[in-house]
């Protein structure tokens, strides 16, 4: 302490005003040291009792807005709400989670029966010459739309006792053939068109001719009755007739008018034109399709074959050669 020269009260030392505490007490109070206290109301939310509040103590005291110290009933529904919506949120996510599951389940189950489907179907199926998708066993086509199919029917002269059918031809200009021949195809044949024709399918019979020409007829689609037993005749989309039967040696009869050949049309015999026509040689005809043959610059072999191809029957008018 020092006195002050204009003043009679003396002046204290700072030093004297700061209290002595020793080095050790200082120390020991830094180390004592407690962080800050909670109030009252927060240590009743403090329900694990460690002092502080975790997240959800806190988000309690959080919404103690009035420091009551507990929540009223109105919070705890408002709780208890947002609870229930969670639940209800989570059952429907696990619902939807099991429809997608089952969902998928059937998709795989699905995937797998087509691939044991096409399986399937690849031991039964093959392709035949029309790169047509068909039955190994029958040789039928199979389609979900439409489909043609092209029979060749013969002319027969009588069924032999082994089954077999003597078939009409023509040798040196004549034909050995008897007058009460008809068309016929095997009774498996048979059955193969009238199948084809009941599905809706076309279907046309042809006839190969000895000069190596080809007449395709039509016959389905159809109106009028199948018959598996009986005579069938049926009326084609042209409004011609057309019958089959089932006869002797497993064969198949056919007939009607929409198998005939039409006026210059090729033939074999007079069955093979419509009414009112014949199957003759038109002399004026033959001579013409030679004479062209001669004309074009055919090889040897090539223009015998025409000039022969052009020595053929035609149906024409009863009377007028």
């Amino acid at each position: 302490m020092h006195t002050d020269p204009e003043s009679t009260t003396p002046t204290p030392d700072p030093e004297s005003l700061t209290p002595s505490v020793p080095e050790d007490e200082v120390f020991i109070g830094v180390a004592n040291a407690r962080p800050s206290q909670m109030s009252a109301t927060s240590k009743m939310y403090d329900i694990d009792g460690d002092g502080e509040l975790n997240d959800a103590e806190q988000a309690m005291r959080d919404m103690d807005k009035s420091n009551r110290g507990y929540l009223t009933n109105d919070k705890v529904y408002t709780m208890m709400q947002a609870h229930v919506e969670i639940q209800k949120q989570m059952f429907r996510t696990r619902r939807i989670m099991f429809v997608l599951l089952a969902l998928v389940v059937i998709l795989a189950l699905a995937n797998l029966g087509t691939s044991f489907a096409a399986a399937s179907l690849a031991k039964d199926t093959t392709n035949n010459e029309n790169e047509e998708l068909s039955n190994k066993q029958t040789g039928e086509a199979l389609s979900t739309q439409s489909t043609n199919d092209d029979i060749e029917m013969q002319r027969t002269n009588s069924i032999g006792e082994d089954g077999r059918r003597k078939l009409c031809s023509r040798a040196d200009g004549d034909v050995t053939c008897a007058t009460d021949s008809f068309l016929s195809i095997d009774w498996k044949t048979c059955r193969r068109m009238m199948r084809h024709c009941k599905r809706g399918n076309n279907v046309s019979l042809g006839r190969t001719w000895p000069n190596g020409e080809t007449t395709r007829f039509n016959v389905c689609p159809y109106t009028g009755t199948i018959s598996k037993w009986r005579r069938s005749t049926l009326t084609n989309d042209m409004g011609k007739k057309f019958e089959f039967e089932q006869i002797e040696g497993e064969h198949c009869r056919l007939g009607g008018n929409a198998l005939t050949q039409e006026e210059n049309d090729i033939c074999l015999m007079d069955n093979d034109c419509n009414s009112g026509l014949e199957c003759v040689n038109d002399e004026v005809d033959i001579e013409s399709c030679q004479s062209m043959c001669r004309r074009r610059r055919y090889v040897q072999r090539k223009m015998d074959a025409c000039i022969a191809g052009c020595d053929i029957t035609t149906c024409e008018v009863k009377g007028e050669l």
